[in-house]
């Protein structure tokens, strides 16, 4: 797609989508065999997907957002599709696609933990040659989100990151937990990487570092802004020599009662990166 007769994109934001849809359930979760049936205390259907999440917060924080993905021909496919326009995101680049089954991730959810159960479907359908040639005819930035579920692309980021550079265009990563826990081709990518953004346990065990201060610095030396989500304990970011800590206390949270924190990091990455791309201060951007 071109960009305005000014020579902007038009967008602010671009990412592939790991077009899925959620089912949480809470309460009595753990399951048991043997057909033990358990009565659980809720459920709720929502979009699922870090990209999706990612992308309706950054439309609803008044970025231009477009996502690249494909849906199935289904229920699920036409629910997630209606949940991203309605938050404001720009859909003309996903595809329905008959032959697919919308992804489906189903998280059992506990008070501090939980478990997911994923059928992949849609999540990893978009294939490498489906990338923008030029991404800066795209967008501004352009964010990578699942990067162990988008299994057809792990080969081409780097090439595609190197474009995305030449051309202006900034970019960040969230890689989300690996489910083979091997955690290969992500600190090969990191030197095309603006913004690293992943939780504590993702870049302990990315580094194999003890502590998340250790890891952050040892992923800043591939050369990004590397900032570590810490659940209740806040947030971290690392850049060369510097280090920021954003303790929860200078937070006014409001009093929010939250009712799960699926997707928690996701709104992070979109609240954290508007910022940043708007050009306040790191310290501004955590909070």
């Amino acid at each position: 797609m071109p960009g305005d007769v000014t020579g902007q994109p038009p967008f602010d934001v671009a990412l592939v989508s790991d077009m899925c849809v959620d089912l949480i359930m809470a309460g009595n979760v753990r399951p048991r065999f043997s057909q033990v049936e358990q009565i659980v205390d809720r459920y709720d259907l929502e979009l699922g997907g870090s990209a999706n999440i990612f992308a309706c917060q950054m439309a609803k924080l008044g970025a231009r957002t477009t996502l690249l993905g494909k849906i199935g021909a289904d229920q699920f496919g036409e629910f997630a599709l209606r949940k991203l326009q309605e938050s404001g995101v720009d859909c003309s680049h996903v595809q329905v696609d008959p032959e697919l089954r919308t992804g489906l991730g189903v998280t059992l959810a506990e008070p501090s933990d939980r478990a997911i159960l994923t059928f992949l479907g849609s999540i990893t359908a978009v294939p490498a040659a489906e990338l923008p040639s030029r991404p800066a005819s795209l967008c501004r930035h352009w964010q990578i989100a699942s990067y162990f579920l988008l299994t057809q692309l792990r080969l081409a980021w780097r090439e595609f990151l190197e474009r995305a550079k030449n051309g202006g265009v900034t970019t960040s990563l969230d890689p989300n937990w690996d489910p083979d826990a091997r955690w290969e081709g992500i600190e090969s990518i990191l030197p095309t990487i603006d913004v690293f953004l992943p939780n504590a346990s993702e870049a302990i065990a990315i580094t194999g570092e003890p502590d998340v201060l250790g890891a952050g610095r040892k992923l800043a030396e591939r050369g990004p802004l590397v900032v570590i989500k810490r659940g209740e304990e806040g947030a971290l970011a690392v850049h060369r020599a510097r280090v920021w800590e954003l303790d929860p206390a200078e937070c006014d949270t409001g009093r929010i009662d939250p009712v799960d924190t699926v997707g928690a990091g996701d709104n992070f990455d979109a609240g954290f990166l508007r910022s940043w791309m708007l050009g306040a201060d790191i310290d501004e951007g955590l909070r």
